[in-house]
């Protein structure tokens, strides 16, 4: 009689579980599926240790470790083959502020960006000559200083150091601008809705090494790329 009723309520709670899986989320589901797994294994666990069956547990684990290593190289050598074949084609990360909209192309490293409010608005940065980027950049100063942060990476990379000879200013050390939405990491990592933790970290590791200090990055958009990558790790 008590299988019998364990038998019905284990039939109900899956055909719920099949009914809650189906209307939930993509990022809903996979967190569904590992806490069951995690506990069906420490479910699994308890039985065999109360019926006394753990030894065969030890003699399963220990047959199975020889193919869990063979699987982690396996799975470590996947990671940088990936790695090595860079960026998928026609990827950009996009970064917006008060002023400006930056684009990342992932493929060539170019950073470019569309000036969105105050003087030049409708302008790619590309087209500004030299006095209308410096006229820019003060404009941005002394009204938003997360818009003249990544207007400084833009020159940073763009003319060196030539143009911090002409501009006796303070530079600008802005903090990223608040808490990011999931929608705007993945604009900056360049990514899809559910992308895997995998492809976060992989797309993290080859923007911090496109700007780095060395290529023309800043501390901002370091910082905003790191932002990115834990916003996205802890929606996870």
């Amino acid at each position: 009689m008590v299988r019998i009723f364990l038998a019905l309520a284990a039939l109900v709670g899956l055909m719920w579980l099949a009914s809650w899986l189906g209307k939930a989320s993509p990022e809903q589901r996979v967190r569904a599926i590992k806490l069951i797994l995690l506990y069906g294994v420490a479910g699994a666990l308890l039985v065999l240790v109360v019926t006394g069956r753990i030894p065969w547990m030890f003699a399963l684990i220990s047959a199975a470790v020889p193919w869990l290593q063979r699987f982690m190289v396996a799975r470590q050598a996947w990671s940088m083959f990936k790695s090595s074949q860079g960026p998928t084609a026609g990827k950009t990360s996009n970064v917006e502020t008060a002023f400006l909209r930056m684009i990342l192309d992932h493929d060539s490293g170019d950073l470019d960006g569309e000036v969105i409010s105050g003087p030049f608005t409708g302008r790619q940065l590309s087209q500004l000559s030299h006095a209308e980027l410096q006229s820019l950049l003060a404009v941005c100063r002394a009204q938003d200083a997360q818009s003249a942060s990544l207007l400084e990476a833009y020159l940073d990379r763009t003319q060196g150091d030539s143009w911090r000879d002409e501009n006796t200013s303070e530079p600008s050390n802005a903090a990223p601008q608040g808490p990011l939405s999931t929608d705007q990491a993945l604009q900056i990592l360049g990514l899809e809705k559910n992308a895997s933790l995998d492809e976060i970290q992989d797309a993290h590791r080859r923007l911090i090494q496109k700007l780095h200090t060395d290529r023309g990055g800043t501390d901002y958009l370091a910082a905003l790329i790191n932002e990115a990558r834990d916003t996205l790790t802890a929606a996870r």
